[in-house]
């Protein structure tokens, strides 16, 4: 859910308006477990939350536990259905844009052997 914040301006001839700006509500990162050979990780997305573009140095893999979104990796976009699986190659720009109404939680592994 998009949450607004408005904000009273006072214009120099003395009369007020109000501007509203939507604010998206931050990712909610908590951490699953974190061995030698993998990291785990929850990640959840309100409705039309945004994990922004960023990169891993490990391969990683998303699994949807409920909700629906699209991932972007590089220039290509990939749905992301309730319990789908999504590969991400490492060092390669990714995001991730809940699409749903509910909120999307995925569980992210990130592969830190490169066997």
């Amino acid at each position: 859910m998009l949450r607004l914040i408005t904000v009273s301006l006072l214009a120099m001839s003395g009369s007020a308006f109000a501007l509203s700006v939507p604010v998206q509500p931050k990712p909610v990162v908590e951490p699953v477990l974190d061995q030698p050979s993998v990291k785990v990780v929850k990640i959840t997305l309100a409705p039309g939350g945004v994990l922004p573009m960023h990169t891993t140095p490990v391969h990683a893999t998303v699994v949807s536990v409920s909700g629906t979104g699209t991932v972007v990796i590089g220039e290509k976009s990939h749905p992301l259905a309730a319990h789908g699986t999504v590969f991400l190659p490492k060092a390669v720009p990714h995001s991730v844009t809940n699409t749903g109404k509910v909120p999307l939680v995925m569980v992210v592994h990130h592969l830190k052997t490169t066997r």
